[in-house]
């Protein structure tokens, strides 16, 4: 029965490999079965999948391993009538991606080596090299190819990299360790993480675009502050963001990092209303809102000017790191709306927020920053030397800013935001023989603003203003 014989007689049925397969697959499975006899080639499910499937965790892909992988994918894509993904198409390693449905899809990798055995050999983990023959996982048998003891690490919750030079021939492995330590909650053993901290510096070798993605994994995962904290202590943090070791940051980062994901823990204690809409905005890009919190500390206040936008944003220090990890421009201007807005609070807070004044302040910061602002929020309240009880927010005074800025943005902003506007650039040129300049997006700017704070109501009043803001420039000039 092998070690994982009390696992797979509990009554949970996500270890009943038979009812598993039953419910969720196996007319796709026997499918691709009957395609594998036409060629006699042993079709073998392996690695991620029959991990997760020993830790009862959810999964939607199924990874196989076959000789001939490229004309399998292609002829099951075309039976099943499913779009078909190329993943890799490098002589000898073609990988196929054969996509059923939105939370279900199979990869078909070309098996390296003249085995199993020697393709399991070739992987990075223990805990990824395993495999089972597709009649076997169908049969619901326990029939686990097993050269390195893979079993055993999951279940000791070990991360352990496979002998010979994994990490020489795919750096970006060093990367995938912290990523699963994150997303698994396993640690790293102590020859693995040696390897590491000799070889980090390859991991530069490896394209942006690779070593992106695999942040992007690891951050989206509610608890990634420690695993940071290991690649901190192992040289691999300081290899990809040599800039926060420069400025003696690398520190503050991962404190703030770690006090960001408190907060997302449990956001109700800012307060803040609606809260479900508050969380749905949070959870729509986790990896970024980490990555800008651990970025925050190599932007200085003086560095975000009053009236920042997306073109000030993309010279900071923090876009160029961004740029250079090949991150897209939304990426990029999420981020720094992100952290300029975290920098924007206190001018706020230094003026009370009930003020006309800081009305105003709190609309230029919404308009400026608002595909950023929760997260900035959060980030704001994070950039402590400690963090606040949950008793002590409502008597807090920076707590107490952010609340209002939130109760503005839901109950204020939105609803006045979703009204059609009192005046638009026609309106302008027709009533007021404006002819077509830049005065008109300054005009436009700011009847808005007056309306959204409350100054004015009506399309009169608009009006007036428009007229006082053009003798207001005929003055000046």
């Amino acid at each position: 029965m092998g070690c994982l014989a009390h696992l797979v007689n509990t009554k949970n049925p996500l270890y009943d490999l038979g009812s598993l397969v039953k419910k969720m697959i196996e007319k796709q499975l026997q499918n691709i079965l009957q395609l594998r006899k036409t060629y006699q080639s042993e079709l073998y499910i392996v690695g991620g999948t029959l991990r997760d499937l020993i830790l009862g965790r959810q999964y939607s892909d199924f990874d196989f391993s076959v000789k001939g992988a490229s004309i399998l994918a292609k002829q099951y894509a075309h039976a099943t009538k499913s779009a078909l993904v190329p993943l890799d198409t490098t002589p000898g390693r073609e990988t196929f991606r054969v996509v059923i449905k939105k939370d279900l899809y199979f990869d078909f990798s070309e098996l390296q080596g003249n085995s199993i055995e020697v393709d399991l050999s070739r992987r990075d983990f223990s805990i990824n090299a395993l495999a089972i023959s597709l009649p076997d996982f169908i049969k619901g048998t326990e029939k686990y190819i097993d050269p390195h003891n893979g079993q055993k690490d999951i279940l000791n919750k070990v991360i352990r990299v496979l002998p010979g030079s994994a990490f020489s021939k795919d750096p970006l492995r060093m990367l995938r360790a912290f990523r699963f330590m994150s997303i698994l909650e396993f640690k790293i053993e102590s020859s693995t993480l040696k390897k590491i901290k000799t070889l980090h510096s390859k991991i530069n070798r490896v394209s942006p675009e690779r070593i992106r993605n695999e942040l992007y994994i690891l951050l989206s995962n509610k608890k990634a502050s420690p695993s940071i904290q290991a690649m901190e202590g192992s040289g691999l943090l300081e290899s990809i963001f040599p800039e926060l070791y420069k400025n003696e940051k690398a520190h503050s980062c991962i404190k703030i990092l770690s006090h960001v994901e408190k907060l997302l823990s449990d956001p109700k204690q800012v307060g803040g209303k609606p809260l479900p809409e508050i969380k749905k905005l949070l959870s729509e890009k986790p990896q970024l809102v980490r990555l800008g919190s651990m970025l925050y500390p190599l932007t200085q206040k003086s560095s975000i000017k009053k009236n920042t936008n997306k073109k000030s944003n993309r010279k900071t220090i923090t876009s160029k790191i961004l740029t250079k990890l090949r991150a897209s421009n939304a990426d990029i201007d999420f981020v720094g709306a992100m952290i300029s807005c975290s920098h924007f609070v206190p001018s706020i807070h230094l003026t009370g927020t009930d003020s006309s004044a800081s009305r105003i302040r709190i609309y230029q910061l919404i308009h400026l920053n608002e595909q950023g602002l929760i997260p900035g929020l959060f980030l704001y309240l994070a950039n402590r030397s400690i963090m606040l009880k949950e008793k002590e927010w409502q008597a807090d005074p920076s707590a107490m800013t952010v609340i209002e800025i939130l109760n503005f943005y839901f109950r204020t902003y939105l609803p006045a935001k979703r009204k059609n506007p009192l005046l638009n650039g026609n309106d302008l040129q027709r009533e007021l023989k404006i002819k077509p300049n830049s005065i008109i997006k300054t005009i436009l700017y700011k009847v808005e603003e007056s309306r959204v704070i409350g100054i004015i109501n009506t399309r009169p009043e608009a009006i007036q203003l428009a007229k006082k803001i053009i003798l207001e420039k005929k003055d000046v000039h």
